[in-house]
């Protein structure tokens, strides 16, 4: 299950040799959009997490907050 924080993304980034630029890229955003996000300036879409799932080889599961 993929528990989206920009912590988590971060540490799979690193865990899989994957460049801001690479992540960018696959979400077909510029790296400063990609920066503002992982700087909390703006959010990801769902559109967006579900990719960064997908590029980071993770399951991507919704569930309704408690």
């Amino acid at each position: 299950m993929f528990e989206f924080s920009v912590e988590k993304v971060s540490g799979l980034m690193r865990e899989k040799g994957l460049r801001q630029i690479d992540v960018a890229d696959a979400l077909c955003i510029s790296l400063a959009s990609f920066n503002n996000k992982m700087n909390g300036k703006t959010e990801f879409t769902l559109k967006e997490i579900k990719e960064l799932a997908r590029v980071l080889n993770v399951e991507f599961i919704i569930s309704k907050g408690e």
